[in-house]
């Protein structure tokens, strides 16, 4: 009786459970779009109440825009390709980042709006499969409509190809966006090129006891 009853406990718990993981899953679904660039090898994910609007730019792979007509809330991808760091072994990405993708970067990225102020740079963070810098600005729009904007922007060079994140909106409600920004920005990730490992992640194998193979006599065996 006692084995009975906790059996059906454990089955009760055990339906209770799948239908939590049900909604949460449908839930997911119903609420996020995945969107996967295999040409520039990179994806990422947005609320569905976003709407996938036209590049400006002919770096521009995906512009997202937020709801709101005079919000001006968007999110941009861009691609460069930049193969002048391709020599070096993955492990100095991060200095890379450092030289290649800091400060003198966004202030010339920054370039292309008007009234630009750069606030703060930051190095060391992550993008996708990158080490990356992010920046916050605020600026005004060169071309219609003008809006003066704040943006939080991230960049990564990963294997042959820079990668920019930018989101930004009408700046006296950035903050109210910034949340969502981050959102969309920890959803990038890169296909994989690059090997982990510089070994191609081989076992130990210069760990492993000496291996011998006997010949017709003690002077003929040989050791590995």
């Amino acid at each position: 009786m006692g084995k009975a009853l906790g059996m059906k406990s454990v089955l009760k718990t055990f339906l209770v459970g799948a239908a939590l993981c049900t909604i949460t899953l449908s839930s997911a679904s119903a609420e996020i779009f995945y969107v996967e660039d295999q040409g520039n090898r990179f994806s990422l994910s947005f609320p569905d109440l976003w709407a996938v609007t036209q590049n400006q730019k002919p770096d521009d792979k995906l512009t997202v825009t937020g709801p709101g007509e005079y919000k001006f809330a968007n999110c941009r991808v861009r691609v460069r390709e930049d193969r002048r760091y391709l020599i070096y072994p993955r492990k100095f990405a991060s200095s890379v980042q450092k030289v290649a993708y800091s400060k003198q970067f966004w202030d010339e990225y920054l370039g292309e709006y008007d009234d630009v102020t750069l606030q703060s740079v930051t190095d060391g963070a992550g993008l996708g499969q990158g080490f990356a810098t992010y920046a916050e600005a605020t600026f005004t729009t060169a071309e219609n409509p003008i809006v003066h904007k704040r943006a939080i922007m991230f960049a990564s060079l990963y294997y042959d190809n820079a990668y920019i994140v930018e989101c930004s909106t009408e700046q006296t409600v950035y903050d109210q966006w910034r949340p969502a920004f981050l959102s969309i920005v920890k959803s990038v990730d890169f296909t994989r090129t690059t090997a982990i490992y510089p070994s191609g992640h081989y076992r130990k194998f210069l760990n492993d006891p000496e291996l011998i193979i006997n010949g017709p006599n003690k002077l003929d065996s040989d050791h590995f």
